[in-house]
């Protein structure tokens, strides 16, 4: 288990586990989420129902509300929502999907546990 979670963080900071997503015809590059990223994306997303992430996406309507969501992924804030918004409907929705496929809950797990580990060992008494 420490193995993987020490992998998963090497990737992450090579830039390995990134996604890549054309809108409008121009690739963006996608990386994990941070909380901040998320956080941004979501404040976009409120509202969107949905089972799940993927189905509250592809239900949704706003296309501009998307297009900032995604801008948030993408960058972290909200500075490529008009390039963005020349894209088509389903571009914008495939990239975020994407953009939510980069959050593993097997990725969180490994992660969880290497952090608790660290907690461990820098708690410790000596």
């Amino acid at each position: 288990m420490e193995h993987n979670a020490a992998k998963i963080v090497n990737s992450a900071i090579l830039g390995m586990d990134a996604e890549t997503a054309i809108v409008a015809g121009k690739m963006y590059v996608i990386m994990p989420p941070t909380m901040r990223k998320l956080s941004g994306a979501a404040y976009w997303l409120s509202g969107i129902e949905g089972e799940s992430i993927k189905e509250a996406i592809l239900s949704a309507t706003n296309i501009e509300a998307l297009c900032h969501a995604l801008s948030w992924m993408i960058q972290g804030n909200d500075d490529l929502v008009e390039e963005l918004s020349d894209g088509t409907d389903s571009e914008i929705k495939e990239a975020l999907d994407k953009a939510y496929s980069l959050i593993s809950t097997e990725n969180f797990t490994g992660l969880l546990a290497l952090a608790k580990n660290v907690a461990k060992l820098t708690a410790k008494q000596r």
